[in-house]
Protein backbone atom coordinates (compact mmCIF):
# COMPACT_ATOMS: atom_id res chain seq x y z
CA UNK A 1 0.00 0.00 0.00
CA UNK A 2 2.66 2.33 0.97
CA UNK A 3 4.81 1.43 -2.03
CA UNK A 4 1.56 2.29 -4.44
CA UNK A 5 1.05 5.73 -2.63
CA UNK A 6 4.69 6.70 -3.32
CA UNK A 7 4.28 6.06 -6.96
CA UNK A 8 1.02 7.90 -6.60
CA UNK A 9 2.47 11.14 -5.73
CA UNK A 10 5.60 10.42 -7.31
CA UNK A 11 3.36 10.65 -10.25
CA UNK A 12 1.21 14.05 -9.10
CA UNK A 13 4.70 15.43 -9.49
CA UNK A 14 5.46 14.51 -12.98
CA UNK A 15 2.08 16.14 -13.70
CA UNK A 16 2.82 19.13 -11.80
CA UNK A 17 6.10 19.69 -13.40
CA UNK A 18 4.92 19.42 -16.49
CA UNK A 19 2.26 21.46 -16.19
CA UNK A 20 4.25 24.24 -14.60
CA UNK A 21 6.59 23.59 -17.98
CA UNK A 22 3.93 24.06 -20.55
CA UNK A 23 2.41 27.39 -18.87
CA UNK A 24 5.92 28.81 -19.04
CA UNK A 25 6.40 27.30 -22.32
CA UNK A 26 2.80 29.59 -23.51
CA UNK A 27 4.19 32.80 -22.03
CA UNK A 28 7.02 32.95 -23.89
CA UNK A 29 4.94 32.14 -27.22
CA UNK A 30 1.89 34.50 -26.62
CA UNK A 31 2.18 37.35 -28.90
CA UNK A 32 2.75 40.60 -26.94
CA UNK A 33 0.37 43.28 -27.14
CA UNK A 34 0.12 46.45 -29.11
CA UNK A 35 2.26 48.91 -27.37
CA UNK A 36 3.88 46.59 -24.83
CA UNK A 37 7.11 45.65 -27.24
CA UNK A 38 10.31 45.49 -25.80
CA UNK A 39 12.63 47.16 -27.45
CA UNK A 40 16.67 46.33 -27.30
CA UNK A 41 18.58 49.67 -26.96
CA UNK A 42 20.24 50.24 -30.52
CA UNK A 43 23.50 52.10 -31.03
CA UNK A 44 23.97 56.30 -31.06
CA UNK A 45 23.36 57.25 -34.76
CA UNK A 46 26.56 59.67 -34.63
CA UNK A 47 26.36 63.10 -36.95
CA UNK A 48 27.75 63.24 -40.69
CA UNK A 49 30.85 65.02 -40.66
CA UNK A 50 30.13 68.22 -42.86
CA UNK A 51 31.46 67.72 -46.19
CA UNK A 52 33.25 70.55 -47.80
CA UNK A 53 33.90 71.28 -51.55
CA UNK A 54 37.47 71.49 -52.63
CA UNK A 55 38.48 74.81 -54.00
CA UNK A 56 39.10 74.19 -57.55
CA UNK A 57 40.86 76.52 -59.98
CA UNK A 58 38.56 76.58 -63.11
CA UNK A 59 39.38 77.19 -66.80
CA UNK A 60 37.82 80.04 -68.60
CA UNK A 61 38.16 81.11 -72.33
CA UNK A 62 35.44 84.12 -71.44
CA UNK A 63 33.04 83.00 -74.09
CA UNK A 64 30.02 86.12 -74.83
CA UNK A 65 28.25 86.06 -71.80
CA UNK A 66 26.09 88.56 -69.99
CA UNK A 67 28.73 88.63 -66.63
CA UNK A 68 32.04 86.82 -65.95
CA UNK A 69 31.40 82.95 -64.07
CA UNK A 70 30.18 82.98 -60.77
CA UNK A 71 33.77 81.04 -59.52
CA UNK A 72 35.49 84.66 -60.14
CA UNK A 73 35.64 87.40 -57.58
CA UNK A 74 36.55 90.73 -58.88
CA UNK A 75 38.84 93.18 -56.60
CA UNK A 76 38.58 97.73 -57.35
CA UNK A 77 36.58 96.14 -60.43
CA UNK A 78 34.24 99.24 -59.34
CA UNK A 79 37.35 101.40 -61.08
CA UNK A 80 38.10 100.03 -63.76
CA UNK A 81 35.00 98.99 -66.63
CA UNK A 82 35.56 95.47 -67.98
CA UNK A 83 33.45 93.72 -70.69
CA UNK A 84 33.27 90.15 -72.24
CA UNK A 85 33.84 90.91 -75.96
CA UNK A 86 34.44 88.43 -78.57
CA UNK A 87 35.91 85.74 -76.54
CA UNK A 88 38.22 87.99 -74.35
CA UNK A 89 37.91 89.69 -71.04
CA UNK A 90 38.67 93.51 -72.02
CA UNK A 91 39.33 95.95 -69.31
CA UNK A 92 40.28 99.67 -68.79
CA UNK A 93 43.34 100.59 -66.32
CA UNK A 94 42.50 102.69 -63.51
CA UNK A 95 44.60 105.29 -62.29
CA UNK A 96 46.32 104.91 -58.77
CA UNK A 97 46.63 101.29 -58.67
CA UNK A 98 49.11 99.46 -58.21
CA UNK A 99 50.76 96.06 -57.25
CA UNK A 100 53.82 96.36 -55.47
CA UNK A 101 54.17 97.93 -51.82
CA UNK A 102 50.33 97.87 -51.97
CA UNK A 103 47.12 95.74 -53.14
CA UNK A 104 45.69 98.47 -55.37
CA UNK A 105 45.14 97.05 -58.62
CA UNK A 106 42.16 95.71 -60.43
CA UNK A 107 42.32 91.60 -59.93
CA UNK A 108 40.34 88.98 -61.12
CA UNK A 109 40.25 86.14 -59.13
CA UNK A 110 39.74 82.65 -58.00
CA UNK A 111 40.05 81.10 -54.59
CA UNK A 112 41.85 78.09 -54.17
CA UNK A 113 43.51 75.43 -51.39
CA UNK A 114 45.28 73.52 -53.90
CA UNK A 115 49.01 72.67 -53.26
CA UNK A 116 49.96 72.17 -56.88
CA UNK A 117 48.54 73.72 -60.07
CA UNK A 118 49.45 76.02 -63.17
CA UNK A 119 48.17 78.64 -64.54
CA UNK A 120 48.01 81.06 -67.78
CA UNK A 121 47.23 83.40 -69.71
CA UNK A 122 47.03 85.15 -73.06
CA UNK A 123 46.95 88.77 -73.17
CA UNK A 124 47.49 91.67 -75.39
CA UNK A 125 48.75 94.57 -73.37
CA UNK A 126 48.07 98.16 -74.78
CA UNK A 127 49.64 101.25 -73.25
CA UNK A 128 50.64 104.73 -73.53
CA UNK A 129 52.21 107.72 -72.19
CA UNK A 130 51.37 105.97 -68.63
CA UNK A 131 53.59 103.72 -65.88
CA UNK A 132 50.98 100.51 -66.18
CA UNK A 133 50.94 96.78 -64.88
CA UNK A 134 49.17 93.69 -66.08
CA UNK A 135 49.87 89.76 -66.01
CA UNK A 136 48.91 87.02 -63.29
CA UNK A 137 49.21 86.61 -59.37
CA UNK A 138 48.97 84.39 -56.89
CA UNK A 139 47.50 86.15 -53.49
CA UNK A 140 47.73 84.94 -50.20
CA UNK A 141 45.79 88.34 -47.98
CA UNK A 142 46.48 85.96 -44.60
CA UNK A 143 50.35 85.67 -44.94
CA UNK A 144 52.97 88.72 -43.74
CA UNK A 145 55.50 89.61 -46.22
CA UNK A 146 59.21 90.49 -45.26
CA UNK A 147 57.98 93.53 -43.71
CA UNK A 148 55.61 92.15 -41.01
CA UNK A 149 52.64 93.49 -43.34
CA UNK A 150 49.53 91.00 -44.38
CA UNK A 151 49.14 90.13 -47.66
CA UNK A 152 51.97 88.35 -49.49
CA UNK A 153 52.31 87.52 -53.24
CA UNK A 154 54.13 86.01 -56.24
CA UNK A 155 54.00 87.73 -59.41
CA UNK A 156 54.19 87.80 -63.22
CA UNK A 157 54.42 91.61 -64.80
CA UNK A 158 54.51 93.25 -67.79
CA UNK A 159 55.12 96.65 -66.88
CA UNK A 160 54.92 99.48 -69.70
CA UNK A 161 56.68 103.06 -69.16
CA UNK A 162 55.67 106.76 -69.81
CA UNK A 163 58.23 109.60 -70.17
CA UNK A 164 58.08 110.66 -66.66
CA UNK A 165 61.67 110.76 -66.25
CA UNK A 166 64.61 110.05 -69.01
CA UNK A 167 64.58 106.15 -67.61
CA UNK A 168 60.65 106.08 -68.13
CA UNK A 169 60.60 105.54 -64.19
CA UNK A 170 57.44 107.48 -62.01
CA UNK A 171 57.11 109.10 -58.87
CA UNK A 172 55.79 106.33 -56.19
CA UNK A 173 52.40 107.11 -55.41
CA UNK A 174 52.78 106.32 -52.01
CA UNK A 175 56.17 107.80 -50.60
CA UNK A 176 56.70 110.38 -53.26
CA UNK A 177 59.95 109.67 -54.23
CA UNK A 178 60.74 108.30 -57.95
CA UNK A 179 60.58 104.27 -58.73
CA UNK A 180 63.68 102.85 -58.94
CA UNK A 181 64.97 100.56 -61.74
CA UNK A 182 65.94 100.98 -65.34
CA UNK A 183 63.56 101.28 -68.27
CA UNK A 184 63.22 102.82 -71.38
CA UNK A 185 60.36 105.56 -72.25
CA UNK A 186 57.46 104.86 -73.93
CA UNK A 187 58.48 101.02 -73.67
CA UNK A 188 57.59 97.73 -71.74
CA UNK A 189 59.67 95.72 -69.61
CA UNK A 190 58.77 91.72 -68.17
CA UNK A 191 59.40 91.30 -64.39
CA UNK A 192 59.18 87.92 -61.73
CA UNK A 193 58.41 89.51 -58.38
CA UNK A 194 57.25 88.87 -54.60
CA UNK A 195 55.66 91.72 -52.68
CA UNK A 196 57.94 95.14 -52.55
CA UNK A 197 61.01 93.14 -52.23
CA UNK A 198 64.19 91.85 -54.86
CA UNK A 199 63.45 91.07 -58.03
CA UNK A 200 63.23 87.41 -58.83
CA UNK A 201 63.82 88.17 -62.34
CA UNK A 202 63.60 90.80 -65.19
CA UNK A 203 63.93 89.59 -68.95
CA UNK A 204 66.91 90.98 -70.61
CA UNK A 205 66.55 92.88 -73.38
CA UNK A 206 62.82 92.56 -73.94
CA UNK A 207 61.37 95.83 -74.10
CA UNK A 208 58.75 96.09 -76.72
CA UNK A 209 57.22 100.19 -77.44
CA UNK A 210 53.73 100.92 -76.47
CA UNK A 211 50.85 99.78 -78.12
CA UNK A 212 50.02 96.32 -78.83
CA UNK A 213 52.32 93.93 -77.30
CA UNK A 214 51.05 90.21 -77.48
CA UNK A 215 52.04 87.93 -74.66
CA UNK A 216 51.61 84.69 -72.62
CA UNK A 217 52.41 83.87 -68.99
CA UNK A 218 52.25 81.20 -67.14
CA UNK A 219 52.68 80.33 -62.88
CA UNK A 220 52.90 77.59 -61.25
CA UNK A 221 52.92 76.56 -57.12
CA UNK A 222 54.29 73.11 -55.79
CA UNK A 223 54.08 73.57 -52.20
CA UNK A 224 56.05 76.63 -51.60
CA UNK A 225 57.79 76.55 -54.76
CA UNK A 226 56.73 78.95 -57.52
CA UNK A 227 58.08 79.23 -60.73
CA UNK A 228 57.28 81.23 -64.20
CA UNK A 229 57.34 81.43 -67.70
CA UNK A 230 56.65 83.91 -70.35
CA UNK A 231 56.23 83.59 -74.26
CA UNK A 232 57.41 86.88 -75.66
CA UNK A 233 54.80 87.58 -78.96
CA UNK A 234 52.54 84.41 -77.06
CA UNK A 235 54.35 82.73 -79.88
CA UNK A 236 57.36 80.15 -79.80
CA UNK A 237 58.47 77.81 -76.63
CA UNK A 238 58.06 78.72 -73.13
CA UNK A 239 60.74 80.15 -71.73
CA UNK A 240 61.40 79.87 -67.48
CA UNK A 241 62.23 82.79 -65.46
CA UNK A 242 63.18 80.32 -62.92
CA UNK A 243 61.96 79.72 -58.92
CA UNK A 244 61.58 80.85 -55.60
CA UNK A 245 60.24 79.73 -52.29
CA UNK A 246 57.59 81.46 -50.79
CA UNK A 247 55.64 79.58 -47.75
CA UNK A 248 52.14 81.44 -48.78
CA UNK A 249 49.18 80.88 -46.31
CA UNK A 250 45.78 79.47 -47.94
CA UNK A 251 43.49 80.23 -49.33
CA UNK A 252 44.70 82.04 -52.15
CA UNK A 253 43.82 84.51 -54.52
CA UNK A 254 45.06 83.02 -58.13
CA UNK A 255 44.17 85.24 -61.36
CA UNK A 256 44.68 88.32 -63.58
CA UNK A 257 45.61 92.06 -62.58
CA UNK A 258 45.96 95.10 -63.91
CA UNK A 259 46.12 99.00 -63.27
CA UNK A 260 48.08 102.42 -64.21
CA UNK A 261 50.56 102.74 -61.16
CA UNK A 262 50.61 106.68 -61.23
CA UNK A 263 48.21 109.61 -60.14
CA UNK A 264 45.57 110.83 -63.37
CA UNK A 265 47.26 112.13 -66.10
CA UNK A 266 47.25 111.61 -69.48
CA UNK A 267 47.43 108.38 -71.29
CA UNK A 268 45.47 105.06 -70.78
CA UNK A 269 46.12 101.52 -70.58
CA UNK A 270 43.72 98.77 -72.12
CA UNK A 271 44.41 94.51 -71.57
CA UNK A 272 42.62 92.26 -73.41
CA UNK A 273 42.59 89.03 -71.83
CA UNK A 274 42.54 86.04 -74.74
CA UNK A 275 41.85 82.53 -72.00
CA UNK A 276 42.50 81.76 -67.86
CA UNK A 277 43.40 78.01 -68.27
CA UNK A 278 44.66 75.69 -65.64
CA UNK A 279 46.65 73.46 -67.07
CA UNK A 280 50.01 71.17 -66.66
CA UNK A 281 53.70 72.27 -66.61
CA UNK A 282 55.26 72.54 -69.69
Amino acid sequence: MLKQQLMLIAVLIACFVLFAGCEQTQKVLEPALPGTEETQPSDPVLPEEPKTEALTLQSDEFDPLPNLQSFWQVHNGDESPYALTDGHLVVQGAFNQNLWSHSTATRFYQVTDEDQFTVETSLVFDHEDVSSIAGLVIYSPTTKDARGRNGEWVLLKIWGHGAADENGNIGNIYEGAPAAGSGNPHTALLQYQHRDREIIAEVSGYNPPQGDIPIEMRLSRNGDEYEAWYKPNAESTWISLGKTTVALQGPLEVGLYLGISQPEAPGNLTVSFDYFRVTSSP
